[in-house]
């Protein structure tokens, strides 16, 4: 009888402390494990989210570059002579005549547009100047003072890129690289657009790089024969 007894509180004793300490532990592996891959999914859940958004925007950015790069364009001067379509072509400021004119619907308005990398958000803004036209239709441009109209299109944006390239590369007529456009604006004929967008620093998971190259359609292969005429 005693024996069974004993048997019994046997039987019903629990578990030994080493036991215990074994069983915390392997609960310890399993709830890191799974925090651990919780954290990963909100982790790889927000790249892809930021990612989703930087796609988005960088598409935005090169439709509007496209859009004003594709229609710069010489400009008439009275003297019968034309002024280069570039007058800023640098890593990451590039500012040219454009007959794109959307504010008021016409054609035949010329603009003065700016892309540039703003130093201080890291964005890139574009910045649009109305011209002034004189009686014989010729018109000039003020850009010391502020712009007409001012737009953050996007960022920010990392130049170089990831693969070491400017966000503004310049091409003469051959299509190879300018080494200094800004000692010869009117020999450039396409621009290399190098986008990274997401970060300013380059290559950032979340980043989006786009790269598309666009011509200037509307320049000639000098001033003197550029069109349009005035």
């Amino acid at each position: 009888m005693i024996g069974d007894i004993r048997q019994l509180h046997r039987g019903q004793r629990g578990i030994t402390l080493i036991e215990l300490i074994v069983a915390m532990s392997v609960s310890m592996i399993v709830l890191t494990a799974v925090g651990g891959f919780f954290a990963a999914s909100l982790h790889a859940s927000k790249t892809g989210s930021t990612a989703e958004t930087n796609t988005r925007q960088a598409s935005n950015v090169m439709n509007a570059l496209t859009q004003y790069i594709h229609a710069a364009t010489v400009l008439p001067k009275p003297d019968g002579t034309y002024a280069n379509a570039i007058t800023t072509a640098t890593a990451t400021d590039l500012a040219f005549y454009s007959y794109v004119n959307l504010t008021n619907g016409t054609v035949d308005q010329p603009e003065y547009v700016e892309f540039k990398i703003d130093t201080a958000t890291g964005n890139l803004v574009e910045k649009q100047w109305d011209g002034s036209a004189d009686t014989k239709g010729y018109y000039s441009f003020t850009t010391t003072g502020a712009a007409a109209r001012t737009v953050t299109l996007g960022g920010p944006v990392a130049s170089p890129t990831s693969d070491g390239t400017d966000l503004f590369t310049y091409l003469d007529a051959s299509g190879a690289k300018i080494a200094s456009p800004m000692a010869n604006p009117s020999a450039v004929r396409a621009i290399q657009v190098n986008l990274e967008l997401g970060s300013t620093k380059a290559g950032t998971a979340s980043n989006t790089h786009i790269q598309n190259t666009l011509y200037l359609f509307n320049v000639g292969y000098s001033t003197s024969t550029a069109s349009p005429a005035p």
